[in-house]
């Protein structure tokens, strides 16, 4: 197989862990692919890989593994979109929900992964069309889209929400958050949003810091569209893109936010499971007072 290491442009601390990664995987008889953005010379070795210009890189792959944390994958993902090939995270960051491995297990799984020893989850993503008077423009999100208020400390926005054409509510807000079950463990956590099993049909929105008690977050079905009215915000406020780009909404009348008609084509391991990873994530199920 032709496999593609990612890993961010801040890579030099990284320099150990991709050599022996780089190792591993040509002792298995695999081809490695990396950004050219990834000098040489900070290999331990003089490694027979091949470099390639991201935007060149996808096509020769048969996977993209990512070296870092949620986003990293993320970024990796985005590269692989639509090209229908699976990405592993190997995980290296803090609190992440989106890589089974690790250096710690990296042997074991990816022996796994040579040997056809896993499975492929899909998972739904998100589309955006930001409309201005004579275009449109658009965007798509792996956990999430925000509607975000920018600099502003001392304002709220007002944010008229719609769904399938039926005004649903104006959220008085620091912004809104609509997400998609992987998102779910991102952002919209953070902002009391519920945590969702990534393989359910659903999007969720959940508004950020609103001037209401009764302003809960909301679960519909992935199949229906949220519609929202940017007409009378300022100029500070903007879209935000997975929390990696930020688009501004001014002369943008409305945005339209929908499942994509794509999926993330995720690697797992037999005997890993999304409840096992938030245990493991949150410390549930044991008694962390030690008593």
């Amino acid at each position: 197989m032709k496999i593609g290491l990612y890993l961010r442009q801040s890579f030099k601390s990284l320099s150990e862990v991709l050599s022996t990664l780089i190792d591993f995987l040509l002792s298995k008889d695999q081809e490695v692919v990396i950004p050219d953005y990834v000098q040489r010379d900070i290999l331990n070795k003089d490694f027979p890989i091949s470099f390639y210009p991201l935007d060149k890189m996808t096509e020769k792959l048969d996977a993209m593994f990512s070296v870092g944390g949620d986003g990293t994958f993320l970024d990796a993902a985005r590269l692989m979109a639509r090209t229908g090939k699976p990405v592993l995270g190997i995980h290296l960051g803090g609190l992440g929900f989106l890589a089974d491995v690790s250096m710690d297990n990296y042997k074991e799984k990816l022996t796994a992964f040579f040997k056809g020893d896993y499975e492929i989850e899909e998972r739904d993503v998100l589309s955006a069309e930001a409309k201005y008077k004579e275009q449109s423009s658009f965007y798509f999100a792996f956990n999430d889209f925000v509607i975000d208020k920018g600099r502003s400390v001392i304002t709220m926005i007002k944010i008229k929400t719609f769904v399938d054409d039926d005004y649903f509510n104006t959220y008085r807000a620091d912004g809104l958050i609509v997400s998609t079950p992987t998102g779910s463990t991102a952002y919209s956590l953070s902002a009391g949003g519920p945590i969702v099993c990534p393989n359910l049909n659903v999007i969720t929105i959940s508004p950020i810091c609103p001037h209401s008690l009764s302003a809960r977050p909301v679960v519909i079905s992935a199949d229906q569209k949220i519609r929202i009215d940017c007409r009378h915000f300022n100029n500070d406020v903007s879209l935000v893109v997975d929390g990696r780009e930020r688009v501004s909404l001014q002369n943008v009348s409305q945005v339209e936010i929908q499942k994509a008609d794509f999926t993330l084509r995720i690697v797992r391991f037999k005997g890993d499971s999304f409840f096992q990873t938030l245990r493991t994530k949150m410390n549930w199920g044991r008694d962390i007072r030690g008593n």
